[in-house]
């Protein structure tokens, strides 16, 4: 039981260091199900399996982030314990992705599937962006087994991320009016975001368990001696949206105070909020898991494609970064159960 998912735990994806060794063993995996092989890229690089003509797909990515904490066993090694496996990514997102492997090898080999495996999902996107750059065709449905506690979630939020640079006119602090303090253009800049993030919060999709858009400030950087006014300084910040038009409205409006005080903008990441929006195959996924539709409150690889009917759906707990990150037994198995279902009836 679990010789899959214990076999990719032992594979050391942290940075995607054993990104070769990884798609190696999932291509050997897959040859005996008549499978055809596509890579996009070197090492790291981008898996496209593929059989028949397929109307759903999967997109696994293969790396995790570092073993978190003092673990109570070897995260590089599955270990069954409360009827539930431990090890470094079960739950991000090597279980979900082992799931999909073992169910593959209970359909017939006749039913028409293509299966991704993506690289750097957890710093930098790069996998996926070079999915995308690529124009490879894609199916309609495009299923990613992310950790979900088997809810069938059908939206994430965007993410903008910004920094911004102020510049000042360094003085002594006896004759600050010598000098042109940039923490205070920062101080205002950051009170107009305020203002104009209270007017976009009002609105709301309930899918989301965080309903509105939010704005983190996360860090200042500036001045170096309390006797002198500082010539520089750095924030940076994020809004994690709701829909697209937040995005573009966001931006626009970023820009444009910063041009007051003649900041300097540099736009970090720009990630869309997407959304199933067919209510046919929502009935369908909330009567075939027994529980409602959900939103993510974060990104996922789902954010790169607008035009596709998405569904986040995999084991749990969801304990992704976690000391002695895993799953349950039980829910591991229902998950296999559930992707079948999916590989048969959009066959």
């Amino acid at each position: 039981m679990g010789e899959v998912l214990e076999k990719l735990v032992s594979i050391n994806t942290v940075n995607d260091l054993e990104n070769r060794k990884y798609l190696d063993y999932v291509k050997t995996y897959l040859s005996d199900y008549n499978f055809e092989f596509k890579e996009i890229g070197d090492n790291p690089a981008v898996l496209i399996a593929t059989r028949g003509n397929p109307k759903i797909g999967f997109i696994c990515h293969s790396d995790t982030v570092e073993p978190m904490g003092d673990w109570n066993s070897n995260p590089f090694s599955l270990t069954i314990s409360n009827s539930s496996f431990y090890g470094l990514g079960v739950s991000d997102m090597k279980g979900g992705t082992a799931a999909l492997l073992e169910s593959i090898s209970k359909i017939s080999k006749d039913i028409p599937c293509v299966i991704i495996f993506t690289y750097d999902e957890e710093i930098n996107f790069k996998g996926i962006k070079e999915l995308v750059k690529s124009n490879v065709s894609l199916p309609s449905i495009l299923v990613f087994p992310e950790p979900t506690d088997l809810y069938p979630v059908i939206a994430n939020k965007g993410c903008i991320e910004f920094k911004v640079t102020f510049k000042g006119i360094s003085a002594h602090s006896s004759t600050p009016s010598l000098g042109d303090n940039a923490l205070y253009k920062a101080i205002s800049f950051i009170e107009e975001i305020k203002s104009f993030y209270n007017e976009i919060k009002e609105e709301k999709l309930d899918i989301f368990e965080v309903s509105n858009t939010t704005f983190n400030l996360s860090k200042i950087n500036g001045g170096n001696l309390i006797n002198a006014v500082p010539d520089y300084c750095e924030i940076t910040f994020d809004f994690r949206t709701i829909k697209k038009e937040h995005n573009d409205m966001i931006i626009e409006k970023v820009n444009d105070i910063a041009k007051k005080y003649k900041a300097t903008v540099c736009l970090l990441n720009n990630l869309n909020a997407t959304l199933n929006k067919d209510k046919e195959m929502i009935k369908y996924l909330e009567d075939l898991t027994n529980k409602k539709a959900l939103g993510l409150n974060y990104v996922t690889e789902a954010s790169f494609f607008q035009d596709k009917n998405i569904l986040i759906l995999g084991p749990g707990p969801v304990t992704a970064h976690e000391t002695n990150e895993n799953i349950l037994i039980d829910s591991y198995k229902k998950c296999q159960n559930l992707y079948i279902e999916l590989l048969e009836k959009y066959k």
